[in-house]
């Protein structure tokens, strides 16, 4: 990574810190350079605006809200025993989304969507819907293959998704994790929903 590049990211990481703190109207961009060791005027060499810098930060959200990259080979091969699949895949997930960043991307969205002036449409939804394209092509699979009853694998998807985003606003915004009550709680809901669409 390239000197400007690098600056360009410590920008980013001090006003993502800055904005799931306080929300976007919480710091100024005089703040963020100051946090970032960049002057005020020198940080418009990187960004246009604060809005241009929430706007970045919110298509890192998206585009790492996901963790495509969970899907590993090793993950893909237990396709072939789809319950196995789906428990080590939302293990996975909730790894991924109790990092100290994905914590910080998550705030941020919850404080910014109720923003009154929240013209970039900033929702909780830019993180859920991502999470359900990925998990509308896991269940198609599953259904070429015959391992669950003939059902649309789009609700399937939201079916599975919306309990565990829940889980993950009730137990992944807190600085301490209940690994175990997370784990019993997501459990339970693969249980139940497994045996509700196996074949």
């Amino acid at each position: 990574m390239e000197k400007g590049e690098k600056r360009k990211e410590v920008i980013k990481e001090e006003a993502l810190n800055l904005f799931s703190t306080l929300g976007f109207a919480g710091g100024s961009v005089r703040d963020i350079g100051k946090k970032a060791g960049v002057r005020e005027s020198a940080l418009y060499n990187y960004f246009s605006s604060k809005e241009a810098i929430l706007l970045e930060l919110i298509g890192d959200a998206k585009k790492e809200s996901v963790g495509v990259e969970l899907l590993t080979d090793e993950l893909l091969e237990l396709l072939s025993k789809p319950k196995v699949f789906i428990e080590k895949f939302t293990d996975s997930l909730f790894d991924h989304w109790s990092s100290t960043k994905q914590k910080k991307y998550l705030r941020l969205i919850l404080i910014e969507q109720f923003r009154t002036n929240n013209t970039n449409k900033i929702s909780i939804n830019l993180l859920i819907d991502e999470t359900i394209k990925i998990w509308e092509i896991i269940f198609t699979q599953m259904l070429k293959y015959k391992f669950i009853k003939k059902s649309e694998p789009q609700i399937l998807a939201q079916e599975f998704v919306y309990p565990l985003f829940m889980l993950r606003l009730q137990h992944l915004t807190n600085e301490k994790v209940d690994w175990k009550v997370l784990r019993k709680k997501s459990d339970l809901h693969i249980n139940y929903f497994w045996n509700s669409i196996k074949k």
